[in-house]
């Protein structure tokens, strides 16, 4: 049997955002599995900038940690990310999918720190194997999910608000593993992310013949990253990131120290 738990925000305690003497409140050993989700648009970036030849991923907290470690790498690497959804000064790339092409990312170490999404991945900093999911990539995650016995969803959220577009894959991650593992417990909050998925997505696909993807696309308008991304132009990031199963493998955690946390895909 397969246990699943749903955070629909990290759990953090005391912390204050790009301060380095934040607490973290540590809730991950109970499970043998942690999966995040940033949707827009961090873990997005990160299963593209793998699938498009990046050598790894760093995540880390701050913008001064990734600055420090960018001049201290012994290897070519990319300086990427963003505060309040736009890329940070003298940084090489910001948080959108499209621009993590081949062209600009193969061979590369991305570093990358963003407002949500890498402080979700430290706030499990402590459990045994840590996944990064989208909907670009939620085939292979399920996959790997279903070998587990204790997992842990953790949604990023936006600000330390729940967002609709985290629990949306959330629930489309549960309900895909109810089809596929024969024995599956579900807390609360995984019921009602599952929930929230077939009432926005899965039942108007069956009622509309409509494609999964363009229904997730024009939802996402309306979840709360959604419409801060539309505000400032980036409204094609919500498009991009809704292409389910675009991509394939799962950025997993293969390093951790000093709050650097390294992805490879698997």
């Amino acid at each position: 049997m397969i246990t699943v738990k749903t955070l629909l925000l990290p759990s953090f305690e005391n912390t204050v955002h790009d301060r380095p003497d934040g607490v973290i409140a540590d809730h991950s050993p109970d499970y043998d599995l942690a999966v995040v989700i940033d949707v827009l648009r961090a873990t997005s970036v990160m299963v593209t900038a793998l699938n498009a030849g990046a050598k790894n991923i760093i995540t880390c907290g701050t913008i001064e940690q990734a600055r420090d470690l960018s001049q201290r790498s012994p290897i070519r690497s990319i300086l990427c990310g963003e505060r309040n959804c736009k890329r940070i000064e003298g940084f090489d790339l910001g948080n959108s999918p499209s621009e993590y092409t081949r062209e600009r990312v193969a061979g590369k170490q991305v570093i990358l720190t963003t407002s949500n999404g890498t402080r979700a991945i430290e706030s499990m900093q402590t459990v045994s194997t840590l996944v990064i999911a989208s909907f670009l990539n939620i085939s292979s995650v399920v996959n790997r999910i279903a070998s587990a016995n204790s997992v842990c969803i953790v949604c990023a959220g936006t600000n330390g608000e729940v967002t609709a577009e985290d629990v949306l894959l959330a629930g489309a991650i549960v309900s895909r593993l109810r089809a596929q593992v024969a024995s599956l417990q579900v807390d609360d909050a995984s019921e009602l992310a599952a929930n929230l998925w077939r009432s926005q997505i899965t039942s108007k696909a069956v009622q509309d013949a409509g494609s999964e993807s363009l229904l997730l696309a024009n939802c996402l308008c309306n979840t709360l990253g959604g419409k801060n991304l539309l505000s400032i132009g980036y409204g094609d990031d919500l498009s991009v990131c809704s292409r389910i199963d675009l991509l394939s493998g799962v950025p997993t955690r293969s390093e951790t120290s000093d709050n650097f946390f390294t992805f490879d895909l698997t």
